[in-house]
């Protein structure tokens, strides 16, 4: 199974990923975390270099919330790997079951009856499938209440065909809710309660993503929560959910490169009646006089605008529609021309989407 994108052959929109950056990434973090980490794809759609490049460096598993992610990753970047670890991030639908077992190693759960289901198709493959059932810890997304867990825990592992091997939790995805210190050790403690209850040790306790890392950094989160699933931190040295670039990630491993297709001298604000842009937006424009304005071959389509940085000094995203990113180029160094290539950094949804559109080509870097 091979990636939909485009190959590079031509003045496409590229990404190039620095396979050493992301390398690097993996074993700054892994230097600091003692415990399990898993490197999660969905950012890349499972591009095999990139998850390829994870294991390498030390990742213990690749996770993904999409089945189609993890077939690609099994395909092409396992080959050199024995063994691997693959973790479907997202509960399955009822429908994925069969595809469920056959391209991953484990999932994640909130459903009991979803779970049952599960098990009665792993029995049919005669197969034994690993499961995490998560647990809300406020962030209001998937898992069961913390007063639900112990039930749901008792029903689970009497389950044939699964194998509960762990809890875990989620935070920062949705309700932007971060994890604290108190927030962790009351994760632990409704683990803790359940083992107790139950005469078993759950041997994995899943404590988040790339929004747990400050408390890891801090020695704050708890020794009993021993495994991470990082994508972001690996993928851009950045944490979204607390704005700030981590500084012992390298922020590089992704570059977009588009082509300049127009640029003329123009006023910096439209001209007639104004409606609303093709995206339902009514934007506004600051009257700066005549500008340099260049149209660069992405959109918002490919991208998401708003998480572009320029890395050419002097050039400032306006705004896109849905194929069309214009940007002021006055002051830019050197002069911006047609047939130019504009280079980003890409925030994280910017990421995803540029590489899940089929109009966007890659470059790899070793």
């Amino acid at each position: 199974m091979t990636s939909h994108s485009l190959a590079v052959d031509g003045p496409v929109p590229t990404v190039t990923v620095d396979l050493r950056a992301v390398r690097e990434n993996v074993r700054a973090i892994a230097e600091r975390f003692d415990g399990r980490l898993l490197g999660v794809t969905k950012a890349v759609s499972g591009d095999p270099a990139v998850a390829a490049a994870m294991l390498d460096a030390g990742v213990d598993g690749i996770a993904d919330s999409r089945l189609l992610n993890l077939a690609r990753v099994g395909e092409d970047a396992c080959k050199d790997h024995e063994a691997v670890e693959r973790t479907l991030l997202v509960s399955p639908s009822l429908g994925d079951l069969d595809r469920v077992v056959h391209y991953a190693e484990r999932s994640l759960h909130t459903e009991f009856s979803v779970l049952e289901a599960l098990a009665a198709v792993a029995r049919d493959h005669a197969l034994v499938h690993d499961v995490v059932v998560m647990v809300d810890t406020g962030d209001r997304r998937e898992g069961v209440l913390p007063a639900d867990a112990l039930p749901f825990l008792e029903r689970a592992i009497a389950l044939d065909g699964v194998r509960v091997v762990g809890v875990g939790t989620n935070a920062g995805c949705f309700g932007g809710v971060l994890p604290t210190r108190e927030s962790m050790r009351e994760f632990v403690s409704v683990v803790e309660t359940a083992e107790r209850e139950l005469g078993r040790e759950f041997p994995i306790v899943s404590g988040g993503s790339t929004v747990t890392l400050p408390l890891v950094e801090a020695g704050t989160l708890p020794g009993r929560v021993n495994e991470l699933r990082v994508g972001e931190g690996i993928l851009l040295g950045t944490d979204v959910s607390r704005d700030r670039t981590v500084p012992y990630l390298r922020q590089d491993a992704f570059t977009l490169r588009a082509e300049v297709i127009e640029c003329k001298r123009k006023p910096s604000t439209p001209d007639g009646e104004t409606g609303h842009a093709v995206d339902g937006s009514q934007p506004t424009f600051e009257d700066r006089g005549l500008r340099e304005r260049a149209i660069v071959s992405i959109g918002k389509q490919d991208t998401v605008p708003d998480e572009l940085r320029p890395l050419d000094p002097g050039v400032e995203v306006l705004g896109a529609s849905s194929d069309h990113l214009v940007c002021d180029v006055t002051d830019a160094t050197p002069p911006v021309g047609v047939g130019d290539v504009l280079e980003f950094r890409m925030g994280y949804q910017a990421l995803l989407q540029s590489f899940t559109s089929e109009y966007v080509g890659r470059e790899v870097v070793e």
